[in-house]
Order: structure tokens, then C-alpha cells, then sequence
């Protein structure tokens, strides 16, 4: 699993959650993000892909335990352009196991 440090966070004037990522290889595959109401969550990017986003932010777990879709950017490396963007239903769980030794 890779581990997404250096991401960032904006809130939509509609209350979405937009996560802006670096950009990965190829089109993501059924995205969806697993939370688990703690202080991590994780990006399921395809099969063989998924990504913790570490630490958030105080302001995102109420926001996340009521939303049902979060939006992912991803930038390139430089993180001035946009490579992708593509929504990601929110699979609320009991237990995030993915992240637990964060």
C-alpha cells in the first residue's frame, strides 16, 4: 500500500471533499475510499492499488462520516496540473485494518 503524505484537502461550497494526490499509472478502477471515522482512510485505486490518506485533518472526520462520495485530483508531480479526476463513493466500516498500524 502506498502511503499519500504530502496530499491536500478542499471543501466544496457544496461540502464535497476534494483530495488532490499525486497522479498514478493508468486509470483507477472502481475507486472508492474505505473510513472508518478514525484519522486515516483509504483509497482502494484498482485490485492492486490502494493508497492511506495519513492524518487527516481535524475538520475532515465529521465531514467524511456524513458524506457518501469524496472527489480525487490527480496532479502531477510538480502538482500544477491536472492529470485525472474522478469521484469515489465513501464505504463506511467499523474497522479500517489497512491503516491500523499507522
Amino acid at each position: 500500500m502506498d502511503q499519500e503524505k504530502d496530499y491536500k484537502v478542499i471543501i466544496t461550497n457544496e461540502g464535497i471533499l476534494v483530495f488532490m494526490i499525486k497522479s498514478r499509472r493508468g486509470e483507477p478502477e472502481k475507486p472508492f475510499v474505505l473510513y472508518d471515522g478514525g484519522k486515516h482512510a483509504t483509497l482502494y485505486r484498482g485490485e492492486y492499488e490502494t493508497i492511506a490518506l495519513d492524518y487527516l485533518d481535524e475538520r475532515l472526520p465529521p465531514i467524511l462520516n456524513s458524506s457518501d462520495k469524496v472527489l480525487i485530483f490527480e496532479l502531477d508531480d510538480e502538482i500544477q496540473d491536472l492529470k485525472r479526476s474522478y469521484e469515489a463513493p465513501i464505504k463506511h466500516i467499523k474497522r479500517n485494518t489497512f491503516v491500523e498500524d499507522l
